[in-house]
């Protein structure tokens, strides 16, 4: 016990030092104006080292991770609430506000579910899960809300309190019919609302002043919650798993490559690997914190200043695509857990199956909180949906944290594509932004 304690006491004095050192390099960098995305990077790299060569000791530092996740969560409610505000009071027309809405949720739902057809055919190829050991599972299913009473939640009945929750849809809907009033009002007298209009402008001002100031903090974050994932996932159990990780980021690079960037190609007709350029550093963000929330400032700024989509519709978009969609969550991994269950338990599923999966993902990515881990009620939605053992996804938890990262950078990838091609549709894609030299063009946290 006590050789356990001072090899214990050792690693963590190690890893104490390593966090020091780490933290004053990422400090130095920020000093020296290093690229907010290379710092990131960095901080990404040093923090995969430390938890592969230190293992679950990493996990002391995961609090520093999550203090910078809780700061985000503080502004996400009232920066949604105040954009999404600032953004329609100046519409004029309902008609923009439908069709913006109204393509942008094709475009999320759309993509998910040529996602979840992705998977299953991945998944269906190389028949994962079969002769995985499901004897000795211990596993206590998550409570799985009814279709209708998801569809039902989307609708606020006590505003203050989906805040509180954080349930994101409610609240922008309250947005949008606030935003659509004063719109209304304005029409006839704007001198009633010019008042609520000057404080909207005002809060709107300082949350994005909040937000610069916490995503400073980001490289930080990262490398405690990459250290953290990395050190807590043994090399057997990565071994054991090796077949789902590697199809899991196989099917979603295709995803990626064919579906998301074939539609920057072929239907926004811009150059993908420009776009790709320019929504980097709001990709390796949502990789390394596993969060669209998380990611939501950067992502909004990303689309405004570095692809040149119209701040209304990235405000509008950004916060959407968080909870609708999603197309890794919402869609590739329920698909691939789906047939993963299947085969490990020996159940044969029929075409009837199959077409019930990608309905099924296709309406319970609609509400998914874009917080790490929420993908896995995505999953038992579809689980309970087909009557398979809600149990199958106690076969793939191990590995989760390292499957979260890809999933949660394709699902912002997802909402950057459905806000370019609405932005591109209608008519708010500034291409002089979209074309401009980004050397000297950074994100949230460099600006100002």
């Amino acid at each position: 016990m006590f050789a356990n304690l001072k090899i214990d006491s050792w690693q963590k004095g190690v890893l104490y030092l390593v966090t020091i050192l780490v933290s004053a390099l990422l400090y130095f960098l920020a000093k020296k104006k290093v690229k907010f995305s290379y710092r990131v990077l960095v901080a990404l790299g040093f923090g995969l080292l430390t938890g592969i060569l230190l293992g679950k000791v990493s996990s002391t530092i995961r609090p520093i991770g999550q203090l910078y996740v809780r700061l985000i969560s503080m502004v996400v409610i009232p920066l949604v609430l105040f954009s999404i505000l600032g953004s329609f009071t100046n519409l004029g027309t309902t008609d923009k506000l439908r069709k913006i809405a109204l393509t942008s949720i094709f475009w999320l739902l759309l993509t998910t579910a040529i996602a979840t057809v992705l998977g299953l055919i991945g998944a269906g190829i190389f028949q994962i899960g079969k002769g995985f050991d499901v004897s000795d599972i211990v596993y206590t299913p998550r409570t799985v809300t009814p279709i209708e009473e998801v569809i039902l939640s989307l609708f606020p009945n006590n505003i203050v309190a989906h805040m509180v929750n954080n349930q994101m849809i409610p609240v922008i809907v309250f947005a949008i019919f606030i935003a659509l009033a004063i719109n209304f009002e304005a029409k006839k007298k704007p001198e009633r609302v010019k008042p609520l209009v000057d404080f909207i402008e005002a809060g709107n001002t300082v949350m994005v002043r909040v937000t610069k100031t916490v995503i400073r903090f980001t490289p930080y974050g990262v490398f405690a919650l990459m250290a953290h994932a990395a050190g807590r996932n043994d090399l057997e159990t990565l071994k054991t798993l090796a077949l789902y990780i590697g199809l899991m980021y196989g099917v979603m690079i295709i995803h990626f490559v064919v579906v998301q960037l074939g539609l920057i190609t072929f239907v926004a007709r811009l150059n993908p690997i420009k776009w790709v350029k320019n929504v980097f550093p709001a990709q390796v963000v949502a990789f390394t914190t596993q969060s669209s929330y998380g990611t939501l400032p950067v992502t909004v700024k990303t689309l405004t200043d570095r692809v040149g989509v119209s701040e209304r519709i990235s405000s509008f978009v950004g916060p959407i695509g968080a909870n609708v969609g999603m197309n890794a969550c919402g869609g590739i991994f329920p698909a691939m857990v789906a047939i993963f269950t299947a085969n490990a338990f020996g159940i044969n599923l029929v075409f009837a199956d199959y077409l019930l999966i990608i309905l099924t993902t296709t309406i319970a990515s609609i509400g998914i909180a874009g917080v790490p881990g929420i993908a896995t009620i995505a999953a038992t939605v579809v689980l309970a949906t087909l009557g398979l053992p809600i149990e199958g996804i106690a076969l793939v938890a191990g590995v989760d944290a390292l499957i979260d990262m890809g999933r949660t950078a394709i699902n912002v990838t997802g909402t950057m594509v459905s806000a370019t091609l609405t932005a591109k549709r209608t008519g708010e894609l500034d291409l002089a932004v979209f074309n401009a030299d980004k050397r000297n063009i950074a994100v949230v946290a460099e600006t100002e």
